[in-house]
């Protein structure tokens, strides 16, 4: 029988739950191998006087257990580990080494706008930042602050953001292996910059982040593309690839894939740490809107699972304030931290340190996390709300899924080219500022930045070019 009282340790000073300590306890274990596939779980009855807690911390660490796939429950036989989860032992990378090279565009957008997916300034604590910054900026610490070498970032907050992390996502982070960075874009940069030398290969979905891969193809990388399917990447595919040619990293954001927010399963996700494993390459977790979850809690991170250091971790925090607050981080092993060091110094020596120490006060004060749960509840409405227009507007014209987290509906309109929208909607004085992908009739659009006064009359203007568009195609199809 499995000691279950001398495995599971509760940390009395986390403040993460005590029902997800418990489920990141179990995770752990079956990740080890101590708890094998297929094992039956004690029934939260017999679990919680085991372990001295309350049976209902039991029950919602099964949920949790549940939501995120790691067990199944079959009736009146019991709650037992997924048979279906492929493990592997866990091998060091080689050395990281760091190239560069040139090119990037940027556009920008105005007028009544739906946007790919981006937060509203209007919700978030951005008036409390600030001024928490202006009193750092006159006190005591403002010496220290302004004027430090703060290359990996501000200390404190590197620092903070360590326990924020495991609060949050079950990662367990030191100082040194974390990096503040102005946006996830730049992460990006850095770690690709890291880890890539000119030929190397990586791997992306068919649809993907451009940027990343314009950063790719910059950095002399070369792109192997993979099918989508309903999880995401396509995890067969990425298998024969690695048998057959030499891949060093693939990039992708399981969370919610962007463009089109699907999530990847933790059977998914450890096939894909297992093939990283056996084949050594890097994966870059792009998680850029984990804290946007509306159903139950978030899957964790494929980086808490990760036990041989070959996740690349980013994130940011501009997606919590605003867009034009450059404020991401990354979470990688130390050696890749430090390269990473060695190329920012090229470009950025000191970050934005009084920002940055202004957001760890924030988040020790639980400023952030408390400003993240009233975005949550709204953005929430504002997902609801976004389908019905789209119901009402469009009908049967429309197919989407409502996604269970994140701030945009990836949406395919009957008949219309997107890239035509977009053109036609500029005539309503609607600036649709969304990317475009050949041979998909499909777009993300984003329902966080807009109240509902907002919505409900761009998506007016929307029908009125999504109609218009849909007569001209029909007009030179007939031609």
């Amino acid at each position: 029988m499995i000691p279950w009282k001398n495995i599971i340790v509760f940390d009395s000073a986390s403040k993460r739950a005590n029902y997800l300590q418990l489920a990141d306890s179990i995770i752990s274990e079956v990740m080890q191998g101590r708890i094998a596939a297929g094992s039956q779980l004690p029934g939260s009855r017999q679990m919680a006087e085991l372990l001295s807690i309350n049976r209902k911390t039991v029950q919602s660490a099964y949920d949790e257990l549940l939501a995120q796939g790691w067990i199944s429950i079959e009736a009146y036989k019991g709650t037992f580990i997924k048979e279906e989860l492929p493990f592997t032992q866990a091998k060091k990378l080689a050395d990281v080494r760091v190239f560069t090279k040139p090119k990037v565009s940027i556009q920008k957008s105005k007028g009544h706008q739906i946007t790919e997916g981006t937060p509203d300034y209007r919700v978030a604590p951005i008036p409390d930042l600030y001024k928490t910054a202006r009193s750092l900026s006159s006190g005591n610490l403002s010496g220290s602050i302004l004027t430090g070498n703060h290359f990996a970032g501000e200390p404190h907050l590197r620092t903070t953001l360590c326990s924020y992390l495991h609060e949050t996502r079950a990662l367990s982070p030191s100082p040194d292996q974390m990096m503040v960075t102005r946006g996830s874009q730049m992460s990006i940069y850095l770690a690709l910059s890291a880890i890539l030398a000119p030929g190397d290969t990586v791997i992306v979905g068919r649809l993907n982040y451009d940027t990343a891969n314009r950063t790719i193809l910059h950095l002399g990388g070369k792109l192997e593309k993979v099918d989508l399917n309903q999880h995401g990447l396509d995890i067969n595919q990425i298998e024969e690839k690695v048998k057959t040619a030499k891949i060093k990293a693939v990039y992708l954001s399981p969370h919610h894939h962007y463009p089109t927010t699907v999530t990847m399963p933790v059977a998914e996700r450890l096939r894909l740490l297992k093939l990283a494993h056996q084949y050594q390459f890097y994966i870059l977790e792009d998680d850029y809107d984990y804290d946007y979850h509306y159903k139950g809690s978030p899957i964790l991170p494929m980086a808490s699972l990760d036990q041989a250091d070959q996740v690349i971790y980013i994130g940011s925090f501009s997606k919590i304030l605003a867009p034009s607050i450059r404020m991401g981080y990354m979470y990688a092993h130390q050696s890749i931290i430090d390269q990473c060091i060695l190329t920012r110094q090229l470009i950025d020596r000191r970050g934005d340190p009084l920002l940055e120490r202004a957001l760890s006060m924030m988040i020790e004060e639980n400023e952030i996390q408390r400003s993240i749960k009233k975005a949550v509840r709204i953005y929430k409405q504002r997902r609801d709300l976004m389908d019905r227009l789209l119901q009402q507007h469009f009908g049967s014209k429309v197919n989407y899924e409502v996604p269970d987290g994140g701030m945009a509906i990836w949406t395919t309109f009957e008949g219309v080219e997107i890239s035509t929208l977009k053109e036609v909607a500029k005539e309503y004085d609607l600036y649709l500022d969304i990317d475009t992908y050949e041979d998909v009739h499909s777009c993300r659009l984003g329902f966080a930045s807009m109240n509902e006064a907002e919505m409900i009359q761009n998506f007016e203007l929307l029908h009125r070019a999504v109609e218009k568009t849909g007569l001209k195609n029909s007009k030179s199809i007939n031609r």
